[in-house]
């Protein structure tokens, strides 16, 4: 782990759906809401519930409890079978709504985003009417019945736990100044990562509270965390630890072709378009991608699908010429109904830079080269900003 940029406010922001699977059947059977409900795998007693309304929650039902127990403390709850399909059709159009808004996004899971606000939208006017825009257009135009909270933070760990702190349909903000009385407020088990038995290891050694937590020194901490120590010592104030990638990570962006698009020339379009914001949030997150995928689903073809290995990228150009090479030997049937693309094998920009500028020829001869096409496409990355993704895009394409 490295710690090279001092903390700043403003800079993640965490959307999580509140009761998501629960309010999504509530959502699609109106005369569900207001009624205790508890979404289950199973609905024998054996069966376990993933998801309470808010009224069941009221009534001390919540996540993990299981069906018979549910039904010893409320007789006439309702329990609905899971319906993977119906959740996933709904996160689906969350995704898009959130990519209306911003690029710079991860899904975390089927009901949890984080988003990394760029430079316009790191202070608390800018972040505050993003998080607020977001669950507006959710709530008007996937559903009237589903809320969501959103935590502002300098990190993404306090950006959750700032999203934590209100629910249901909260927006909080937590900032550097405030650590000490936000820390005061809540118990060591109400922070993400904590669970019974590193709150036991910590009680051994005196930390009883976050604040306590908050103010052990970081070699207190590493005596009793080990390396893990350091990791907590640098989150809890605001360091951004939690955002790195693994050799095999991903980043990339899918949609379902629309029917005008469902021909070469509009499946390439909406291609081009998910490239300019893969590659958008590469330079953002600060990444090289040295692997470039694509796949194209066909209502009366097969899909394709391939992959390959390519010389680390950042730039949009680079992306656009490696997509197009693949597509080279792709079979185009009728109808193509879904369209994706991915970088892989992603690298710290840094530790590529430094290792090119280091290199002998004929290496080290392509950093001016990989430095202007950076320069390039972070120009056309500020335009894009203020006036939509693809307003502007190479001459070649």
């Amino acid at each position: 782990m490295s710690i090279s940029k001092p903390p700043k406010d403003f800079q993640a922001l965490f959307l999580d759906m509140n009761s998501f699977f629960a309010l999504v059947e509530q959502q699609v059977q109106p005369t569900l809401r207001g009624v205790p409900l508890g979404v289950a795998p199973y609905t024998g007693g054996s069966g376990c519930i993933i998801a309470a309304s808010r009224e069941a929650k009221n009534l001390g039902i919540k996540t993990g409890t299981l069906v018979r127990d549910a039904k010893r403390i409320y007789r006439q709850i309702k329990i609905i079978e899971a319906r993977p399909a119906l959740y996933m059709i709904y996160h689906k159009e969350i995704k898009k709504v959130i990519e209306n808004f911003t690029p710079h996004f991860q899904v975390l899971s089927v009901d949890e985003f984080i988003i990394n606000l760029i430079s316009r939208e790191q202070n608390r006017q800018a972040a505050i009417k993003l998080g607020q825009g977001i669950k507006d257009k959710i709530k008007s135009d996937v559903g009237d019945f589903l809320t969501c909270s959103v935590g502002i933070g300098p990190n993404r760990f306090l950006a959750k736990m700032a999203g934590e702190r209100r629910k249901p349909d909260g927006l909080t903000v937590v900032q550097l100044s405030q650590l000490e009385n936000f820390y005061h407020q809540i118990k060591l088990l109400d922070i993400c990562g904590i669970n019974h038995r590193l709150e036991f290891c910590l009680n051994k050694f005196g930390i009883n509270s976050p604040l306590d937590l908050f103010h052990a020194d970081l070699p207190r901490l590493r005596l009793i965390l080990n390396h893990l120590g350091r990791l907590w010592w640098y989150r809890l104030r605001g360091y951004e630890v939690d955002d790195y990638f693994s050799a095999t990570k991903t980043v990339g962006h899918s949609h379902v072709l629309a029917p005008e698009f469902r021909n070469r020339g509009g499946a390439e379009a909406v291609i081009r378009k998910l490239i300019y914001k893969t590659a958008s949030r590469l330079r953002a997150d600060g990444f090289l991608a040295a692997g470039v995928f694509v796949a194209i689903s066909f209502y009366d073809g097969p899909t394709f699908k391939k992959g390959k290995r390519v010389s680390p990228f950042s730039d949009t150009r680079s992306f656009i010429n490696y997509v197009f090479e693949i597509l080279k030997s792709c079979r185009w049937y009728d109808k193509p109904s879904y369209v994706s693309i991915a970088a892989f094998n992603l690298t710290s920009a840094k530790n590529i830079q430094l290792c090119l500028r280091q290199a002998r020829a004929p290496f080290g001869a392509i950093l001016p080269e990989i430095e202007k096409s950076r320069k390039i496409s972070e120009a056309m990355d500020k335009i894009d900003d203020q006036f939509g993704v693809g307003f502007i895009h190479p001459a070649s394409v």
